[in-house]
């Protein structure tokens, strides 16, 4: 494992000119009700026209890379979101640019960023009620519609939660914080770390990060040189469930030494929810500690 930490830290920064995706290489399904199955497909020419109730929150589900807008964790989010109340759900579906080769995955965040920003401002959505959640890649690739959004329109967007923000290429210390996610891509930005050190990105990126179980190897994983994307995809399920449970995390200090990453709760450690009802106000880095099987959070 200690050459797999130091191998992924050794790859090389995204190289963005190998982006090659197109605007058509992006599509949109929109939920207005809990019991509508597939979704309406939206354009950034048609969805000026819908009839979106712009009062209420808007959040786009972004997968990551090899997959798409069928992964097994967007149906079960956006059913919770709809029992918390009104939501508009959007399944972004980025797969043609993001089942590539994954250094031009990587790389295809950039336009794929943009071409996400041009249609939620063709939506006239105020970005202050806009959510974005991504998985992995599809952290980054939210952080990019961040930086668009401002660009374009001037005013950040409300929220970016990011799942296991990927990273292989994004670790290199060349990718500062324009490049990837950051604190500065919303208003406010919550990360989940559960596969630290090899799918996952190792240090604090966001306003709040937490580290479940100290980040990797998740409880009920086999080892990640049996199942390497079990710990990663953790991440989702445990953001899910925080919609219904709400769970506290331990204000902690994350620190690094060579390979070696511990997370340290804090003496007299002030406690905040975790996931979706965090306070949004917090900042810092978060312990806390799952069950092996669903229901992950007790």
């Amino acid at each position: 494992m200690e050459k797999k930490k130091e191998y992924y830290r050794s790859l090389p920064p995204v190289d963005f000119t190998l982006a090659d995706a197109v605007k058509e290489d992006v599509t949109y399904k929109y939920f207005k009700h809990p019991t509508e199955e597939h979704g309406k497909i939206l354009t950034e020419e048609s969805v000026a026209e819908e009839d979106l109730d712009k009062s209420i929150p808007t959040v786009l589900l972004i997968h990551g890379w090899t997959t798409d807008d069928t992964s097994p964790w967007f149906a079960p989010l956006k059913d919770e979101y709809f029992k918390l109340g009104p939501h508009s759900i959007i399944y972004v579906n980025w797969s043609k640019a993001g089942n590539k080769a994954y250094h031009v995955s990587s790389a295809n965040i950039l336009p794929v960023g943009r071409f996400i920003a041009q249609f939620l401002n063709a939506s006239g959505i105020p970005p202050q009620n806009i959510h974005l959640v991504g998985h992995s890649l599809g952290s980054h690739l939210a952080s990019y519609i961040g930086k668009m959004m401002l660009e374009i329109g001037g005013n950040k967007i409300g929220r970016i939660t990011a799942l296991d923000p990927a990273g292989p290429l994004f670790e290199n210390v060349l990718m500062t914080p324009d490049k990837r996610l950051c604190h500065n891509d919303a208003d406010f930005v919550d990360v989940i770390h559960t596969d630290i050190q090899l799918s996952g990105y190792t240090a604090p990126i966001g306003h709040v990060d937490f580290y479940p179980n100290g980040g990797l190897n998740q409880p009920g994983c086999p080892h990640r040189d049996e199942d390497d994307n079990c710990s990663h995809a953790r991440s989702t399920l445990y953001f899910i469930e925080s919609l219904s449970r709400k769970l506290k995390a331990k204000e902690a200090v994350f620190d690094q030494i060579n390979f070696d990453v511990e997370i340290k709760i804090k003496d007299d450690a002030e406690e905040i929810i975790f996931g979706y009802h965090v306070d949004r106000s917090a900042r810092g880095v978060y312990y806390f500690d799952t069950h092996f099987e669903i229901p992950f959070l007790q």
